[in-house]
């Protein structure tokens, strides 16, 4: 047969062995299934009797990738014919997707007592879009090569393997975070909002901006705040009056302060934008002037319970200010609160910066001119670089580092931004120019220093793009460079062991996983290879500590139900299942086209 390849018939016995546990399993399977939908199975259309096809089968029935291929025998019988056709009679085998096809070629035929039977082993080369394909076969006659009947095989091609994670984005999944500087990556810090008041002064019955060093030092205040605090959710500002004469006359006064204060704030923050800014004001209104007697450590609690006494009468406006100035020792308490009252309130509301800081970033804006002089130490560089919480804010930073620090470490912190981008973006070509740069930026990297961290870069790139075997190699030599880095040793290991389940070499996988901490992928990747390697317990064990690190991906759940399918617990498998699909779109598909959880969609 053209592009086939003959296996051996040993491995085919045991794959039998296992196939006949399988349809038992599948039995019960299919039995709980057909009870569920009974009624609507009913209604669908019956199919026509097979004539000649009706004793082709595929050992196994379910078809599975071994490495990296498909092996399966293809045998049965056709009834014999007379005449010029039974010369010209051929079974054709096929692989379709709704996307793709594979001619497997022609099945051999043989003629003997009168009897036309067919035996053929079959291997061909898997690719990703076969796993939703159907294996079928084709009757055809006659020297046009008429076909007469067609029937499926198998569908669907188990894969399991290709579930481990190697970094790569799938659609509606968290983005991995893959790559590794060589500095330690600082957490955002508890964001939480933090408002500060602020009080800037004013001449009696004025509102105009008052010079002085009093309205400086705050105005100095406020800047500190916001240089630690730059995201700012908003400033409100508030315009009062005192109870004197002269600042009575005007109800107006207050929102005119107001003003002058929200136009000295944009003048003095650029960085604050009008939307950002409140105005308002209150005109004979005690609420201030409360909060200055509360907070005022000269009086006694018996003299503040006094005063907020004639506050809470009724009575208007005037009439408390009467009550307060006929008050003994009013006339000091009024001598040291009302110049509080002159003034604008300003509430600033904000979160602690969540990258660069106003500074840093005027730094950076100052090297970035061609005479400019570089102040920064490398550990200072590193330091900015390392707070950074957005890619293109690091970027910023390691190119402008780079110019000052040529060294190879630089080189290679830049493609791990480069490599991160790429995960951030869906099309192929945009990915691939990525990938481009994070090449030639390594490849400039371990020119001018070998370093076990540049080459771990460098297979974790060459995993992005596919070239497995090659981002092996690279591993390899990275793990050797790195043995006096246990740290760095443990991470490549956790990589190579991903890349071990992905060519098929499990138990070699489980002995790099190890003892060594792991995120919610590793843990998946080691539950996955014991799962390859039957040990259904040990992957329980892994798929529920990955569904602990990491509820919302649904893997650990998949691997859950793959194991309680593996051991029939149906219930258990229906359960893990529907929760990994509920939060994972590709792992849904992915379970509409398994040939064993692809039996509970087929009515979807």
């Amino acid at each position: 047969m053209v592009g086939a390849e003959w296996i051996q018939t040993k491995v085919l016995k045991k794959a039998s062995n296992r196939q006949t546990r399988l349809i038992i399993r599948l039995f019960y399977a299919v039995l709980y299934f057909f009870l569920l939908v009974e009624p609507l199975v009913a209604q669908q259309p019956k199919q026509s009797t097979s004539t000649y096809l009706k004793n082709a089968r595929v050992i196994p029935d379910i078809l599975q990738v071994h490495g990296d291929s498909v092996r399966f025998e293809v045998s049965g019988s056709i009834p014999a014919t007379s005449g010029v056709f039974s010369k010209t009679r051929r079974l054709l085998l096929s692989l379709r997707s709704d996307e793709f096809y594979l001619d497997l070629g022609a099945i051999d035929l043989k003629e003997r007592n009168g009897k036309i039977s067919f035996n053929e082993m079959v291997a061909f080369s898997f690719s990703p879009w076969m796993e939703g394909a159907s294996l079928e076969l084709g009757y055809v006659e006659g020297r046009e090569l008429a076909s007469l009947e067609t029937k499926v095989l198998a569908k669907g091609i188990k894969a399991p393997q290709f579930l481990v994670r190697l970094g790569q984005p799938r659609p509606g999944e968290r983005t991995p975070v893959i790559g590794k500087f060589d500095f330690e990556e600082k957490q955002p810090q508890d964001r939480r909002s933090v408002t500060q008041v602020y009080f800037f002064t004013f001449a009696v019955g004025k509102s105009e901006w008052m010079l002085g060093s009093e309205n400086e030092r705050v105005l100095d205040e406020m800047a500190l705040f916001l240089e630690q605090n730059s995201d700012i959710e908003s400033i409100r500002v508030t315009g009062l009056q005192s109870p004197e004469l002269l600042e009575g006359r005007s109800s107006q006064l207050g929102y005119l302060r107001a003003e002058t204060i929200g136009q000295k704030l944009q003048q003095f923050f650029p960085e604050i934008s009008s939307d950002q800014l409140k105005i308002d004001s209150r005109w004979n209104d005690w609420f201030d002037f409360r909060l200055f007697v509360a907070a005022d450590s000269n009086l006694s609690e018996a003299q503040k319970s006094v005063y907020f006494e004639i506050l809470s009468k009724q009575g208007s406006y005037f009439d408390q200010v009467a009550q307060l100035n006929a008050m003994p020792g009013f006339e000091e308490v009024a001598a040291q609160i009302y110049p509080k009252l002159r003034a604008v309130k300003v509430e600033v509301t904000a979160m602690p910066a969540s990258g660069i800081t106003k500074n840093q970033k005027a730094y950076l804006q100052e090297v970035s001119h061609p005479n400019a002089k570089n102040q920064w130490t490398y550990e200072e560089w590193v330091e900015v670089a390392a707070t950074c919480p957005h890619l293109d804010e690091k970027l910023w930073v390691l190119s402008s580092m780079w110019r000052w620090y040529q060294e190879s470490s630089v080189l290679s912190n830049l493609a791990v931004v480069r490599m991160r981008q790429s995960q951030a973006v869906h099309d192929l070509g945009s990915k691939e120019i990525l990938w481009e740069e994070a090449a030639r930026l390594l490849a400039e990297a371990n020119r001018l220093q070998e370093d076990p961290l540049t080459l771990y870069n460098l297979g974790q790139l060459l995993a992005l793009q596919g070239s497995y075997w090659e981002a092996y190699k690279v591993l390899s030599k990275a793990s050797v460079l790195a043995k006096s880095t246990p740290k760095l040793v443990s991470t490549i290991d956790l990589l190579r062991a991903a890349l071990d389940i992905r060519r098929g070499d499990y138990k070699l996988a489980l002995l790099r996983f190890g003892n060594a901490s792991k995120d919610a992928d590793d843990l998946f990747n080691q539950g996955l290879a014991n799962f390859l390697v039957g040990d259904y317990a040990s992957a329980n064990l892994s798929f529920e500590s990955a569904v602990l690190a990491d509820r919302e991906s649904g893997y650990g759940y998949y691997g859950l139900a793959m194991v309680a399918l593996e051991l029939g617990q149906l219930e258990s498998m229906s359960f893990y299942l529907e929760k990994a699909m509920v939060v994972n779109p590709f792992l849904r598909a992915k379970a509409k086209i398994d040939p064993e959880f692809g039996l509970f969609f087929q009515l979807d």
